[in-house]
């Protein structure tokens, strides 16, 4: 969290639309890799389909251990040793464009959301996020550092709610009474570096508070009341919100990414 949360993942679509997706780093982990450098891009991490990247992880395995499934280029046998290279050539030929886009775009490449990199190096990361003790990241094609933003929304009887924002220092930033009677009303809240726009989905009782959320960055974050993601930081369900009822009363806290200002 927030980097577990899954960007561009269609809160209205079929499951088939939905991205099942994990990090990935490049050079992979088991490399030997240069002193983190403040302002330079030593790896980056994207997310990639959790199959591939199983898939990718298993292969390598076996190759570094000397499994007889190996590669035809590979020339040494048995284990590899601390200290041992390998070349590395990227065939493409049966690759769909759509999944290589980021690499076929003309210099300056084009990066995605799905993209990061490392800006600032503290050794760990934590939930709720520490901008203070927990290490940088930055989406490549934001170029801004993504932090985690917070809300409450207090829901009263089925129209009436009231949608606190948090900056990711935990400081309230910005508090609106809203009264929606009918499913597809909106309205935005302001006070963090871009808007939230809420949006009355279904009864307000219901699972997921019946909302659906927009962070209006760039790109824009959705996510509904009952969505759920890879992190189980938040829900035991892995859920973006938790959501607990008394009475006629109901109360969300949610985490959302939001890129620094």
């Amino acid at each position: 969290m927030p980097f577990s949360q899954k960007f561009r993942d269609p809160v209205d679509g079929t499951p088939g639309d939905k991205l099942n997706v994990t990090c990935d780093e490049w050079p992979m982990a088991i490399t030997k890799q240069s002193d983190f450098v403040p302002g330079k891009i030593r790896n980056s991490l994207r997310c990639i389909r959790r199959s591939e990247n199983s898939s990718g992880g298993a292969q390598l395995a076996s190759f570094i251990r000397g499994d007889n499934v190996r590669g035809p280029k590979k020339t040494c046998s048995g284990d590899m040793q601390p200290g041992d290279y390998w070349n590395i050539a990227f065939n493409t030929s049966n690759t769909p464009a759509s999944d290589i886009r980021q690499c076929l775009d003309p210099p300056p490449c084009q990066t995605d959301p799905f993209e990061y990199h490392m800006t600032q190096k503290n050794g760990h990361l934590s939930f709720p996020y520490n901008l203070a003790t927990d290490n940088h990241y930055a989406q490549d094609s934001v170029g801004k550092d993504l932090l985690q933003c917070s809300l409450t929304v207090k829901q009263q009887g089925d129209q009436l709610f009231t949608v606190t924002l948090f900056d990711p220092s935990g400081v309230r930033k910005g508090q609106e009474e809203e009264y929606f009677v009918l499913s597809g009303q909106s309205d935005t809240v302001t006070g963090l570096p871009q808007d939230l726009k809420i949006t009355r989905t279904g009864a307000f009782m219901a699972s997921g508070g019946g909302m659906r959320f927009e962070y209006l960055s760039n790109p824009v974050f959705s996510w509904n009341g009952d969505t759920t993601g890879t992190s189980l930081q938040v829900a035991s369900n892995g859920g973006y919100c938790t959501v607990t009822t008394s009475g006629t009363v109901q109360d969300l806290k949610c985490y959302f990414p939001c890129p620094a200002a």
